[in-house]
């Protein structure tokens, strides 16, 4: 096997270890629910996780530029393995599960920051696209997998070896870790020299275009969270979105490998959310399965170029000694998205009812869109003159 594609089977294998590990927790608040704990004290144990995982971001790509990737990479798995042991012993002791979900959350976010700066440092960039498409893809495969299988656990009373997915998962993830590379500062540099400065990161206006698309495009994909709101009380079925959204996105980034290294994907950004917007507001106005099944495949269509394109621009928009910082922002964009969006919905639904607030917000992320393309990416395609310029690299025949 090559260099190239032995790192990118790591980073394959890495994105569905670590959303596996994650995403098994789906079904936590049943599990503490069969326990004795209120939904209130369930749903707090929930968030406490993608909290921590928020806003640990940014330190991220400290323990990057600081210990380098391969420990990064052993250590956070490590810390995530502790938190989701200490989950399996917990049992109903909230002050336990809380602990351990923030202890989860940080192990999670630095190994995802660490393993995406790795692709953003390592890839070469006229195969960048085709390697963050794949990587992506490799984190939709717990869905039609590892989920299925925790479901079916819990669903049959096999609970203890349901919470042994998740610490199995972090063990192979610490285990990848060991494989990756080496990132170290540049001899006899500080670290400020080897490593830059947020200041500097900040100063690129194509990074600032690319954390405001990336936020925007994060409200929006974070509507799923208010898809069952929407659909259940209309007697439809969530799945039927959820499941054609991804497979939908699972079939355009494999259909579409090498597509984002053939033209600029600034021209993807803003299409790619303006179209999950669109499905969004249609959706609204669905009355059938049959309906939100098309709209679930219109937006995991926007969703399969979308996010791939983002992550790799963090490749093309920045020098390598800024990578690990914009890597860290780029996903610190994302998961704020996700803590917006529910948070808003809740505050407009009661008010306008959840058809109204739900299609109203999709019409806003619409315009957010058009505005993204008039006020973000057209002037950093104007100026042609990101940090590297992906377009101009020669293309493999």
């Amino acid at each position: 096997m090559s260099e190239f594609g032995r790192r990118l089977s790591l980073l394959i294998a890495a994105a569905f270890g670590i959303f596996a590990y994650s995403n098994v927790y789906y079904f936590l608040a049943n599990l503490l629910g069969s326990r004795g704990v209120s939904p209130q004290a369930a749903g707090v144990a929930v968030s406490l996780f993608y909290v921590a995982t928020t806003v640990f971001r940014p330190a991220g790509g400290w323990l990057v530029e600081g210990f380098g990737l391969r420990p990064t990479l052993v250590g956070s798995a490590l810390v995530a393995f502790a938190g989701s042991v200490g989950i399996a012993l917990a049992g109903a002791n909230l002050s336990l599960v809380f602990a351990c979900r923030i202890l989860m959350g940080l192990g999670y976010s630095a190994f995802i920051v660490a393993f995406t700066a790795y692709q953003n440092l390592f890839v070469p960039p006229e195969r960048r696209g085709f390697a963050f498409a794949l990587m992506t893809a490799g984190s939709m495969v717990p869905h039609v997998s590892v989920i299925p299988l925790a479901d079916w656990l819990i669903r049959h009373g096999h609970i203890a070896a349901y919470l042994s997915l998740s610490p199995l998962m972090a063990l192979f993830c610490a285990a990848l870790g060991i494989s990756f590379g080496k990132v170290s500062l540049a001899r006899g540099a500080s670290r400020k020299e080897a490593w830059g400065s947020y200041r500097e990161l900040f100063s690129l206006a194509p990074v600032r275009a690319l954390l405001g698309s990336m936020f925007l495009l994060s409200l929006t994909d974070s509507m799923v969270l208010c898809v069952g709101a929407l659909l259940v009380p209309q007697g439809l079925v969530p799945s039927a979105f959820l499941v054609s959204s991804a497979v939908a996105a699972l079939a355009v980034r494999i259909a579409t490998l090498h597509f984002v290294d053939r033209i600029p994907r600034p021209r993807i950004a803003a299409p790619s959310f303006g179209l999950m917007a669109l499905a969004m507001a249609l959706l609204s106005l669905m009355r059938s399965n049959a309906g939100a099944a098309l709209c679930g495949a219109m937006f995991g269509l926007g969703v399969g170029m979308g996010f791939p394109a983002h992550l790799a621009m963090v490749g093309d928009m920045t020098p390598e000694r800024l990578r690990p910082k914009a890597t860290a922002m780029v996903w610190f964009a994302m998961d704020s998205g996700w803590a917006v969006t529910p948070f808003v919905f809740g505050l407009l639904s009661p008010v306008f009812g959840d058809g109204a607030a739900f299609g109203g917000f999709a019409a806003l992320m619409l315009l957010g869109a058009a505005g993204a393309w008039m006020f973000l990416w057209r002037p950093v395609l104007a100026d042609g003159k990101p940090a590297i310029p992906f377009w101009r690299f020669p293309r493999e025949r």
